[in-house]
């Protein structure tokens, strides 16, 4: 995601507040990763000729449980997903590159700091005090033997690999205002073995508007969801999605808070935690060593707390551009 502290336009007015977000982010909750998930990142591309390489890191608490005579939920890890892009500013408007997410899962050691943190702020603990901490599952099924998602354990698994191009649109002459538009492929990994996932695409409008030290950023778009056979019944056509960030620039690193919704991807469940939209808040900081490298660090939290978005997650992004 390098391009977030870039500019395009008279380096002198760039520099007095430079943008150094929005923060990376993208909803883990492995009841929508059968599908396309929404990527934050700046509007932005890269310049002619430039190279970018990004690694983020994002470690997660995951924990759902639910029965009833449609469905059964029990999903119950830690997650680590750790993701490699590569980036290449082909035109003066017209970036292009390539994305490969590993994913490492097993029962994790927070469950305890999780079940403290949420009754600190009365956030609720949606049955995690009812079961033993320290276990793995993911699993959700319907009525019946019918199996959606039985996911094992993993060690830097291949979850997907996602190829997209980012075009300018517009521009201001001190490259603070920007937009841009982008188009991406989800190509799945098969890491689901009870149901099989096809290749998803989407389109999404990415913006960028800058006064003083502040910064606004927006991204809005759709996805298909194409499901195998065995999820049709539980998966919807499409999905839309929303996120909005807001950034206070220092100079050097930049304080970030955004704010990320996503339209519902499951359906015939009836039932508030798996049918209705996952969202997100983001609070992290992004900066800037250099003119090549770049990095950000952020905390998401589930808001509301009964959306079928996960607890948390912990994220770190380094990326380094030529």
């Amino acid at each position: 995601m390098l391009g977030a502290g870039a500019t395009l336009g008279p380096p002198g007015a760039a520099a007095q507040a430079p943008s150094h977000g929005p923060l990376t982010y993208e909803e883990g909750s492995p009841l929508h990763r059968v599908s396309y998930t929404a990527t934050m990142e700046t509007a932005a591309p890269l310049p002619r000729g430039r190279v970018a390489a990004e690694l983020w890191l994002g470690y997660s608490n995951i924990f759902e449980q639910d029965s009833s005579a449609t469905h059964m939920v029990f999903i119950d890890l830690e997650r680590l997903a750790s993701t490699v892009t590569l980036r290449w500013g082909a035109t003066d408007r017209l970036e292009v590159g390539g994305r490969v997410l590993l994913e490492t899962t097993g029962p994790g050691f927070l469950d305890g700091a999780i079940r403290r943190w949420h009754e600190l702020f009365g956030f609720g603990q949606a049955n995690r005090d009812q079961f033993p901490e320290g276990r793995y599952a993911q699993f959700l099924g319907g009525g019946g033997d019918t199996v959606y998602l039985d996911v094992p354990r993993a060690a830097l698994a291949f979850e997907d690999m996602r190829l997209f191009a980012k075009l300018l649109a517009h521009a201001s002459p001190d490259g603070r205002n920007v937009l841009s538009a982008r188009a991406e492929a989800r190509i799945p990994g098969g890491s689901n073995p009870a149901a099989g996932e096809r290749v998803d695409f989407a389109l999404a409008l990415l913006g960028r508007v800058g006064r003083g030290h502040w910064f606004v950023h927006g991204m809005v778009g759709a996805s298909t969801l194409r499901a195998s056979e065995e999820l049709e019944p539980i998966l919807r056509d499409a999905s839309t999605f929303l996120t909005l960030s807001l950034e206070r620039s220092f100079g050097s690193f930049s304080a970030v808070a955004q704010y990320q919704v996503q339209s519902p991807v499951l359906r015939s469940f009836d039932h508030r935690e798996l049918d209705r939209s996952p969202s997100n808040l983001v609070l992290g900081m992004s900066g800037a060593l250099g003119e090549r490298w770049h990095w950000d660090a952020s905390f998401q939290e589930d808001l509301p707390s009964d959306t079928p978005a996960i607890d948390f997650t912990l994220g770190l992004r380094v990326s380094r551009s030529w």
